[in-house]
């Protein structure tokens, strides 16, 4: 889940999506991890990004069949997203591009959706188109009704 800056507006109603599905029976194993504006080498087990789990480490432990929900409104500037290093935090580097991170999760789990929490799409920035093309099951709370 996508924590901070412009998704601040959207906590409690993550906090309330991820508190069900917590609770929720049909999930054999219910795992969570944060992330803010992209995915890059880590995720993380807090929300204030402290408590790092390789992203590559998921990917070689975690089955293919296992169901992902990614949720953030995908609003970063491109670099952010497209280039090495992109990442904001003065103190953090990314070895491998945001969009590279999400493309090895969309190939790896044969069952993964973003789910984009911001009504307003009119004025989608490029990285929303980018990722949409991605997740093609991209959906906000406009679209589902």
């Amino acid at each position: 889940m996508d924590t901070g800056g412009s998704m601040a507006p959207y906590i409690r109603t993550c906090s309330q999506l991820f508190t069900a599905a917590h609770s929720s029976t049909h999930f054999k194993d219910f795992q969570y991890y944060y992330f803010h504006n992209c995915i890059y080498d880590d995720v993380y087990r807090d929300m204030e990004r402290m408590d790092k789990v390789s992203t590559d480490y998921l990917l070689q432990t975690l089955e293919p069949d296992y169901k992902t929900v990614i949720v953030g409104d995908a609003y970063m500037a491109p670099s952010e997203l497209l280039d090495r290093n992109g990442i904001i935090y003065y103190y953090q580097s990314n070895d491998v591009p945001g969009i590279d991170w999400l493309k090895r999760i969309a190939g790896h789990f044969t069952h993964t959706v973003w789910l984009n929490p911001d009504y307003n799409l009119g004025q989608q920035p490029t990285t929303v188109a980018i990722i949409s093309k991605l997740f093609p099951c991209t959906v906000s709370p406009s679209t589902v009704g």
